[in-house]
């Protein structure tokens, strides 16, 4: 079978037979030493990946895709289905449902926490809105939305605000309001008995401790909300990714008595934090995989030393610098593509199965992780493009540090080599 004569030399040095197989267990030391960086790198961009994801769909259980309201702040938005009919004919716009915002404060128990109200429509939440997945009527069975009736006075507390108010489901909360109301007494903030009908709990501690749900008609009386008219109304999108475009859209068809929101201009902060942590966890990865790197300096700086009779009986015999080098570039780029070939099989073995080698952890040391992030489990999700990226940087440096050392090899000169052997 033809093979070319430095890839075959190259392959040959790798693996060093005898009592010369030092340079061969540090080639294998530098392959395992990539592998491990890179298998690093892709579980901690998969976790930071499934973090990402989480948070995101965290927040938009409670948040909007896309939000339309009045562009006056005091103004509120009038038949809401006829200004939704303007703009539905959008292909990234699914569903649309109307709302009503408001604050107060809730009072149980001789216990006050501060709360914000999210009205819904139970007939149209459902279609733009995840968050009855984690709804419950009585801490065990399931439940959706139309357990918020009008005229009912119903309310679904989060389930941090429900415990520290000690609520369960059945009994009756005080809402108080910041609008005032005049009395034979004198000014006083207006109160609402409401009952307490459900409970959700979406996992984040900034909603699960200040949200409640009531049905939008009914908090539209306790706020004097006119009749007919909501806070705005929300948009569920078919690719969120690209909510700002469709924002711009609709924008332009309702003119500037509207104003849009997209989820991007809401958690800008908080998904640029993340980004950022991603980005500075990448760098740090990179690095890990920079010190394996140097190792494969190392090794073909020690075989370019060891080899100088080899290399200087081959001038002799005819190879040209430029083969000389190539023989040791194969070296460097076998350790780099098998380093990344194994670190790429280990690093997909964890993302996959993170969340079943967290428990065998747990089973042997005890303790939960999961507890520790306020998450049921670790989330990961491989993302292929990461993967390239990861793969590429890698097998990239591997082969750049394969340069210096090969090229010191071509410069051997055959006499001085040979003068003491």
């Amino acid at each position: 079978m033809f093979r070319p004569l430095t890839l075959f030399i190259g392959l040959r040095y790798t693996r060093a037979k005898r009592k010369k197989n030092f340079i061969s267990f540090i080639s294998f030391i530098s392959i395992g030493g990539i592998a491990l960086g890179m298998m690093t790198m892709i579980v901690v961009l998969s976790v930071m990946n499934g973090f990402q994801n989480e948070v995101r769909q965290r927040n938009l259980a409670m948040a909007y895709d896309l939000s339309i309201r009045n562009s006056n702040p005091q103004g509120f938005v009038e038949n809401w289905q006829e200004s939704y009919s303007e703009i539905k004919d959008n292909p990234n716009i699914i569903a649309a449902a109307p709302f009503n915002n408001g604050e107060g404060l809730m009072a149980a128990n001789g216990q006050f926490f501060p709360v914000k109200i999210q009205g819904v429509d139970p007939d149209y939440e459902s279609a733009v809105s995840s968050i009855s997945d984690s709804m419950t009527t009585d801490f065990i069975s399931g439940a959706d939305f139309t357990i918020l009736e009008e005229g009912e006075f119903g309310t679904v507390l989060g389930s941090d605000l429900a415990l520290n108010l000690g609520l369960n489901v059945g009994d009756y909360v005080t809402l108080i309001t910041p609008k005032i109301q005049i009395t034979a007494a004198g000014a006083i903030p207006r109160m609402k008995r409401l009952k307490v009908v459900g409970v959700f709990r979406l996992g984040a501690y900034e909603y699960d401790s200040v949200m409640a749900l009531m049905n939008y008609k009914d908090s539209g009386r306790i706020y004097q909300i006119p009749k007919n008219s909501v806070s705005g109304f929300r948009l569920k999108l078919n690719d969120p990714m690209v909510a700002r475009e469709t924002a711009e859209q609709a924008q332009a068809k309702l003119g500037d008595e509207y104003s849009t929101m997209t989820w991007i201009e809401e958690f800008k902060t908080l998904f640029k934090m993340i980004e950022i942590e991603k980005l500075t966890m990448f760098t740090i990865m990179s690095l890990i995989v920079a010190v394996a790197v140097f190792n494969v300096v190392s090794t073909l700086v020690m075989v370019v030393t060891e080899k100088r009779p080899e290399i200087a009986i081959l001038r002799t015999l005819g190879m040209s610098p430029a083969q000389i080098m190539m023989i040791f570039m194969v070296q460097g780029v076998f350790i780099g593509f098998f380093g990344a070939i194994i670190g790429i099989l280990l690093g997909l073995l964890i993302a996959f199965n993170v969340n079943s080698i967290i428990t065998f952890i747990e089973g042997i040391f005890g303790g939960n992780v999961g507890n520790a992030f306020y998450v049921m489990e670790i989330p990961s999700i491989v993302v292929w493009s990461d993967i390239y990226v990861v793969a590429l940087i890698t097998f990239g440096l591997a082969s750049v540090a394969t340069l210096y050392p090969a090229w010191k090899a071509s410069r051997t000169q055959p006499a001085e080599a040979l003068r003491y052997d």
